[in-house]
Formats: C-alpha cells, structure tokens, sequence
C-alpha cells in the first residue's frame, strides 16, 4: 500500500498512484539522485530559484529501488550511495518527496507516457529541472533535447543544467562509487561536497574488540548501501545517546576509527561488509544502545593485514588510536 509520512517539513509520498498526489503547480528535481554529490546539488540550486518565481512546490521525485540498483549491479548490492535517513533533502528546500516504485512496469513506459501521464496528469508540473545526461522513457529513449520537445508539447518549462565539473572531471555518482569501492574516501567526499555517510543499526558482535582492549560496535548496513573497501578509517559519528564531542568535528560527530571488511587474523573468510566502530574514550556499551548510528568518513588511516600475535595486533589499533587523538587534539 502507499502512503505518506512527514520527515521535519517536507511532505513524502510513496507512489505515483498514491491518492494524497494532488496535480498542484509543482517545479520537479527529477533524477535517481543517489549521493546528493555537487552536481546534484547545482539541480536543486536551480529548481529552488524556479520554484520561487514560479510560485511553485518544490518536488523531487525519485525512484525507489535506484535505478543504479537494477541496472548496474555490483555483486547484486553494494552500489547504493544514499538511503533514507542520508538524503538531507529538507534542508535543500524541498516541499516534497515523491518516491516512484520503480518496478518492471514503470521502466517500460514510453518518455511521452511519463511526460503526460505523470509530471503533467499526477503532478501539475509547470517546470521539471533535470541534468544535461538525464533522460526518461523505455531504453533511455529521451535524452534532455527530447525532454525539451516534451515539455512544449505538453506545457511545462524544461530547465537543463550543466553537469559540474572538478578539476577537470565530471561530478557522477559512478566515479564516487569507484572511489569508494577502492577506498579513497576522501576523493569521494570532494565530490559529494561533504564526507561520505554510513547508516547503520547497533548489532552484536564477537566481542574481539572488548577483549583487545578496543571495544568497537557492530554496524548492520542496508544491503544495497555502498560500504567503502577494507581497510581502518578515520571518522565522525552521530547516533543518539552520545556527549557532545570534546573537540569541534564535522557536525559535532563523535571521533572514531572504522573498520571494514573481514579480519585478516582471526576471520580472512569472514563478511567482506563487516563495520566496526571503536569511539575515543567512550563507554561504547553506556552510549549507544541498539538504536542507529550516522558515520562519516574522514580519510583512510591503512589497510587490513593479518598479525601473527594478537599482541602485534594490539600494537597496531593503539598506532591507529593514537594518530587520531593528535589529528583531533584530543
């Protein structure tokens, strides 16, 4: 069934057949929009300035699985750069959230279908506001010239915006994702415009850490959700139940070492996905329960190895520590 939900001050609707769509003057952000990256951003910069001069709601309508999930799939997962509680779209301006299901039958519908039928019929699009490499219909039969021809015929405006470039490359969420996949957190949050985020739920875990002296928490992630290659990173993390911070972080996150992927001495076969969070001179049991926790990636500190002692290995976490109190002066 469809519904609709309130996230702060921006109305989500859940469907294109969902009875609480009203075809009211709408400006549409319309794209997959998976990482909400810079070039993201310059859409939602110009939709909210159409908006304002239209007198318009500001809608984003996106699709839910991501495209990127059916059609590039990375080992069946692994490839979402954003899910729910990562978006942030209420403080880009957003009025609206229409999330689209986008099932066999809706990836068949003609552009003109979509033109007609859904922007114009189910929303009352005046405007649409699309990247130059978007396109819509069957077999991405449309692209933003297309568009354009569409939205004269069926009367709304097309605003087309030029992708952003970064020191000489193009801003997409496909590069972001190879950065990912290969670690280099850093490169990917230069082109996302913040640090790259991680949504996950407080599980239990085997305790390892308890017993080197590094307790860590056990982060469960959405399937789909792209979590960085293996390796110990430093990051922030948000989650409800921790102090204010010590020292000034990025959005008063909590300092913290990361570690992804399967532990080389005790577990090599082990879950690829695996996250691990240890926080600085926190009580890791007292602070953050089972509910969830935000982590964002800073840099990467190393790569995974296998120890012969769990001495050495011990060694090595207090290294990691230790260059993260100096890098956050704690």
């Amino acid at each position: 069934m469809s519904t609709t939900s309130q996230q702060l001050d921006m109305e989500v609707i859940k469907g294109l057949d969902n009875p609480a769509l009203k075809p009211v003057r709408r400006v549409v952000a319309d794209g997959g929009f998976d990482g909400m990256h810079l070039g993201h951003r310059a859409i939602f910069q110009v939709a909210r300035e159409t908006a304002i001069q239209q007198r318009a709601t500001l809608t984003t309508l996106t699709f839910e699985p991501a495209p990127v999930e059916v059609f590039s799939p990375h080992d069946s997962y692994n490839v979402r750069l954003t899910v729910a509680q990562e978006r942030g779209l209420e403080q880009l301006g957003v009025d609206t959230l229409v999330v689209a299901d986008f099932n066999e039958a809706f990836q068949q519908i003609s552009a003109e279908q979509y033109a007609r039928d859904y922007l114009v019929g189910r929303l009352g699009t005046v405007a649409v506001v699309i990247s130059e490499s978007h396109s819509w219909g069957r077999h991405a039969e449309a692209d933003a010239s297309c568009i354009r021809q569409l939205g004269d015929k069926y009367g709304f405006d097309v605003r087309v915006v030029p992708l952003v470039t970064l020191d000489g490359e193009v801003v997409s969420s496909s590069t972001i994702r190879n950065f990912l996949w290969e670690g280099k957190v850093q490169a990917a949050s230069r082109l996302l415009g913040r640090p790259y985020p991680l949504y996950g739920t407080v599980q239990q875990g085997a305790g390892r850490g308890t017993l080197l002296g590094f307790p860590t928490i056990n982060l469960q992630v959405p399937q789909a959700k792209l979590v960085p290659g293996p390796g110990v990173y430093a990051a922030v993390v948000e989650a409800e139940g921790l102090p204010a911070p010590p020292v000034a972080t990025y959005r008063s996150g909590w300092p913290a070492a990361i570690s992804i992927g399967a532990s080389p001495t005790f577990d090599p076969e082990g879950d690829s996905r695996r996250v691990e969070v240890h926080l600085l001179d926190i009580n890791v049991d007292s602070a953050c329960g089972t509910g969830g926790m935000m982590v964002y990636f800073l840099h990467r500190l190393r790569d995974l190895r296998a120890f012969d002692t769990e001495e050495q290995l011990r060694s090595e976490i207090q290294a990691d520590v230790d260059r993260l109190r100096q890098e956050f002066n704690l």
